[in-house]
């Protein structure tokens, strides 16, 4: 929300949230000298004249005192808890929602665990933006208030409570720092191991096939011992902090008995003074360790506020032309002087309809990475592409589509049924979907599943439909939308001999249709080249024609 002078304004029931929180801790506060004061009066006035008649009114008025103070700390959890429950919820749509929208090539920056750890980082700042923090601060307020009462009933025995907490607050300066090393240490290992999980669920399909098991297995083990180590090192150092507040607390309370039985001895104080003196210190312990709980997580947020931030900071992707400026479909790439990291260089080409270039190279050289950045998929360092003569980056992607059509090594597709996965879940017209799914074949091995068409597929690939079969209604997504321009990267590695010659005999077919950029080694996939070249050093060195290329 924007106030009226464009500085950002709290919503309506964070304010009033707060302003609760706010009254109740103050009136805690002042409860809570109900009890030792109580006390000072039973002990010193009450006693020496029991038959006064004012026990009993002392007594009841402490009961409603104590029934008070509960019910305004449950109310004030109950508070604390639903706004920290609806931050939560807003902070993590609005994240989700500016991920969607930004740059992906900024997403190669950090792996897929990274960007989910973070997204995980704004629970860890719930407690800062639920109220937590209002609550301990405020109650922090009553701490100078509860040490004049002490030196008010017991002059200079105040000095042993204020001494101890001028100790651990040094104490828990040192100590937060190290905690916040131990933090940083833990999120950079959970990263590591996380990025590693994502990326063998990916392949788990090749780590079976090339039996990776027991390699991979140890490869974990070590990011697992790395990350538990990390653990146990902020483990070791929050339990440390938390350890000493229970110490000073227990330290405190001897330290106020001893000193204070002495006062009491040699007549300086009473003896109900020192009992509220005891009581009072008790209290003082209260807001301090709660700001010792609220500084080692302060160390934490600071982490997990950086890892927010990171996700807001992506920059979303440049404004589109408008709908009615976009070019027609027409089968022609321009590209000019494009690089793409270290690992491609000054790559320049022109594809018309009709064209057909293969381009081959060694493992590791950037095919994949050309593709994915000539599809849209992610953005170039340098240079620059035009489709059909508009900068790629200006197409909205659910137009971009209807021009580039791009047929991945996975073949990905999304939990949903065939049908959705077909028709990008009804933005595709079916009957678009049906005639490629017609010329590739899935029409006819869907006809044999039990539920047809509407046979629910999974991400992970956990369910009855063959590798083959969903690698096809993968190629079948990208090709409903009819492009002119086809990118195929290695996309038969899949299949199955039938499924290959149905998608040989649909290239052949459309190679004087469309343009073409193929990546594979397969010869017959290569002899529809028209152009070849040679992925080598990050640049593209092309290759003289062959014979067929001449005679035809």
């Amino acid at each position: 929300m924007k106030s009226a002078k464009g500085v950002t304004a709290l919503p309506a029931w964070r304010v009033s949230g707060r302003f609760y929180i706010f009254l109740s801790s103050v009136m805690l506060g002042v409860v809570s000298l109900a009890l030792p004061l109580m006390t000072l009066q039973v002990y010193d006035r009450i006693l020496p004249a029991p038959y006064s008649g004012t026990l009993p009114v002392l007594i009841s008025g402490l009961f409603v005192a104590v029934a008070f103070e509960v019910c305004l700390r449950l109310a004030r959890t109950w508070i604390v808890g639903w706004n920290g429950a609806v931050y939560e919820h807003t902070m993590s749509d609005a994240a989700m929602r500016h991920i969607l929208l930004s740059d992906i090539s900024r997403t190669r920056d950090g792996g897929v665990g990274a960007f989910l750890n973070r997204m995980s980082s704004i629970a860890r700042m719930k407690d800062f933006n639920s109220g937590y923090v209002l609550m301990t601060v405020t109650e922090l307020l009553f701490v100078p208030m509860y040490l004049g009462v002490i030196y008010y009933v017991s002059g200079a025995l105040v000095i042993v409570p204020l001494t101890l907490l001028l100790i651990f607050t040094l104490f828990s300066i040192v100590q937060g720092r190290r905690l916040q090393k131990s933090l940083k240490k833990r999120d950079k290992a959970d990263d590591r191991r996380y990025d590693f999980l994502v990326e063998c669920l990916r392949g788990i399909h090749s780590v079976k096939a090339f039996g990776l098991e027991s390699l991979l297995s140890r490869r974990y083990e070590t990011l697992q011992e790395k990350s538990s180590r990390a653990s146990f090192d902020t483990a070791e150092d929050s339990t440390a902090a938390f350890n000493a507040g229970t110490v000073l607390s227990h330290l405190m309370m001897a330290a106020v008995v001893a000193a204070g039985a002495v006062f009491a001895l040699n007549g300086e104080i009473t003896t109900g003074a020192l009992i509220a003196s005891l009581q009072l210190s008790g209290r003082l312990m209260q807001p301090v360790q709660r700001v010792l709980v609220l500084w080692a997580k302060y160390q934490d947020m600071c982490i997990a506020k950086g890892n927010v931030q990171s996700l807001f900071a992506l920059p979303v992707r440049e404004k589109h032309v408008d709908m009615e400026e976009l070019p027609s479909s027409g089968g022609h790439m321009s590209v000019r002087e494009l690089c793409v990291a270290d690992k491609l260089k000054n790559i320049s080409f022109d594809l018309a309809m009709g064209d057909v270039m293969t381009i081959s190279g060694s493992a590791g050289a950037g095919k994949t990475a050309l593709l994915e950045v000539l599809c849209g998929l992610y953005t170039a360092d340098a240079g620059e592409i035009l489709i059909d003569g508009l900068k790629i980056n200006m197409y909205p992607p659910e137009k971009l589509v209807h021009h580039v059509g791009y047929l991945s090594t996975e073949g990905v597709v999304f939990r949903g049924t065939i049908r959705d996965n077909m028709t990008r879940f009804g933005s595709t017209p079916e009957a678009s979907a049906r005639d490629v799914a017609a010329l590739l074949g899935v029409d006819k091995d869907v006809a044999r599943l039990p539920a047809g068409f509407d046979t629910l597929l999974h991400a992970d690939g956990v369910d009855s439909v063959p590798p083959g079969l969903r690698h096809r209604i993968a190629m079948t997504r990208a090709l409903a939308t009819k492009p002119r321009i086809i990118l195929f990267d290695e996309a038969d590695r899949s299949l199955d001999r039938a499924g290959y010659n149905m998608v040989f005999s649909m290239l052949a077919r459309l190679s004087r249709k469309t343009a073409m950029i193929i990546v594979s080694e397969d010869e017959n996939l290569r002899s529809l080249a028209t152009k070849r070249y040679v992925l080598r050093d990050g640049s593209l060195v092309e290759q003289p024609a062959t014979l067929r290329q001449l005679v035809s």
